[in-house]
């Protein structure tokens, strides 16, 4: 068995989620899959025979509304004067020591991009209250403001611990100049909230998308005749980010800060409409921020539901996926031009956890809301590719512009983790492919990227990433996908649709 550096992180317990791969589109490269399981049957476009394996098809939903990214949205400003809370700097030693663990980290992991901090002055709902002073705004309506300060901080993102809500109230977070503009009703506050099956703090908890800077503002407006008495939250806790995610700009997650053998996605135009499906994933666990990459999943119906695949060790429960922002479209502009293209999109609203596997590390996820339109569903493969057939990878390593990857299936291997964090891989089973590159490589934020099986003038998500030890400098270590055809037999099917002889 072979030790690799651990696929989950400290402070995450594992709790909830299941599914696997999905991929589409595109074209070119590499062997064609010959099934390991695959039995009779077709599926969206037949299947069933060695070379005609069952799958679900990729498609481009045109019924999308197109909508500009979170990070664009402005306003004027919160409508009425805030009070304020300020954090000093975080303990140098404590950011140090976190960078560090992600600089020095050769698993594929989820990245860390900000940490926790508590907030006294608004640690519950009375103490919140206090700084809640009601106005009347021009509009008739009742509005209060707080802006909180964490000295330092690249961009926040402030999570809202609700006991109590009207469902007209809209809660706006912003910059104090009005930039990065997110807003909630009441309503969909609740309704988001009501899915976690959990009743602790964090499964009470809001986390709006992060604002750019070390200053955000919280404002809750009522309609006229509501009762401020009836707005019980507070902010216990805020995540201090040192990279500002809303503009892809910082001196420690820069554009093209992932390791040099790395391929820009943009350079490889065969594999242009896979990488359409791809997003990063950013989330709050325990209230720090983190960075890993997920998939936009076809179903047989092509229905346009935004199922979302990533990896267990990322999204590990609800209170986890309700956190979720996606980006879409974060890739460079021209090839190897460095530079964020201008299609990029931020989606906020979080997701629904629906199922997760262990066995697979697989988190199965319906986004909030639906992806911006241009967006492909990937196809999957519902049965297992046999070693030695290629296949590619594309992903966000370190959060970085999206990046692609190229090798081929050594094999397949059971994978587990110890108490410490650490994963082995053996020979005895088969969950997870075992790859090998020829070209790129995976890093830490690279966690729950699917790997795409050419067939025929497409390509299908085949597995999604686990862990591995692959880096430019050890470029014959192998990584670990899990299979995602194991979840769709048991569960997936549900979802995605039967496809016969997948099952």
């Amino acid at each position: 068995m072979k030790s690799l550096l651990g696929a989950g992180r400290a402070g995450m317990v594992p709790v909830l989620l299941a599914a696997l791969l999905v991929a589409c589109g595109g074209g070119g490269g590499g062997g064609e899959p010959t099934p390991t399981n695959g039995s009779g049957g077709t599926g969206t476009s037949g299947g069933g025979t060695a070379g005609n394996p069952p799958r679900i098809e990729p498609y481009e939903s045109v019924q999308l509304l197109s909508f500009k990214a979170d990070a664009s949205r402005t306003a004027s400003g919160p409508q009425v004067s805030p009070s304020a809370v300020t954090l000093p700097p975080l303990d140098a030693g404590s950011a140090a020591a976190a960078k560090s663990h992600n600089a020095n980290a050769s698993a594929a992991t989820a990245r860390q991009v900000g940490q926790a901090r508590p907030v006294a002055a608004a640690a519950d709902a009375a103490a919140t209250a206090r700084l809640l002073r009601w106005q009347r705004t021009p509009k008739g309506e009742l509005a209060a403001a707080t802006s909180f300060r964490s000295e330092g901080a690249a961009s926040v993102r402030l999570g809202l611990l609700v006991d109590r809500l009207p469902p007209q109230a809209v809660v706006r977070v912003m910059s104090p100049a009005g930039q990065d503009l997110s807003e909630a009703t009441g309503e969909q506050i609740h309704a988001l909230l009501a899915r976690n099956p959990d009743t602790d703090a964090d499964a009470r908890t809001y986390w709006f998308p992060s604002v750019g800077g070390q200053d955000v503002v919280l404002e809750i407006a009522l309609p006229p005749g509501a009762d401020p008495a009836q707005v019980k939250v507070a902010v216990p806790r805020l995540s201090h980010l040192w990279v500002d995610l809303t503009r892809g700009e910082d001196s420690f997650l820069k554009i093209g800060e992932s390791s040099t053998c790395n391929i820009d996605a943009s350079c490889e135009a065969s594999y242009l409409d896979e990488s359409r499906a791809v997003a990063r994933v950013e989330f709050v666990s325990e209230g720090s921020a983190f960075l890993c990459t997920g998939t936009l999943m076809a179903d047989v119906a092509a229905s346009g539901t935004p199922w979302f695949l990533s990896a267990r060790h990322c999204i590990s429960d609800q209170s986890s996926a309700a956190t979720v922002v996606t980006y879409w479209f974060y890739r460079s502009s021209t090839c190897n031009s460095g530079v964020l293209g201008p299609q990029s999109v931020r989606l906020g609203g979080g997701a629904t956890l629906l199922y997760e596997a262990a066995a697979t590390d697989t988190a199965f996820l319906r986004l909030e809301r639906n992806p911006p339109a241009g967006v492909l569903f990937a196809g999957s493969l519902l049965a297992a590719p046999a070693a030695g057939t290629s296949v590619i990878g594309l992903h966000h390593p370190v959060g970085d512009l999206l990046k692609f990857s190229l090798g081929s299936i050594l094999g397949y291997a059971n994978c587990t983790e110890n108490s410490s964090g650490s994963v082995g891989c053996g020979q005895a089973g088969d969950n997870f492919a075992s790859v090998r590159w020829s070209r790129g490589t995976t890093q830490r934020g690279s966690s729950g990227s699917a790997i795409f099986t050419p067939l025929g003038s497409n390509a299908y998500v085949t597995a999604h990433l686990y862990a591995g030890l692959a880096s430019c400098l050890r470029p014959d270590e192998p990584d670990y996908y899990g299979r995602f055809d194991i979840p769709y037999r048991s569960a997936l099917h549900q979802y995605l649709g039967d496809v016969p002889g997948a099952r």
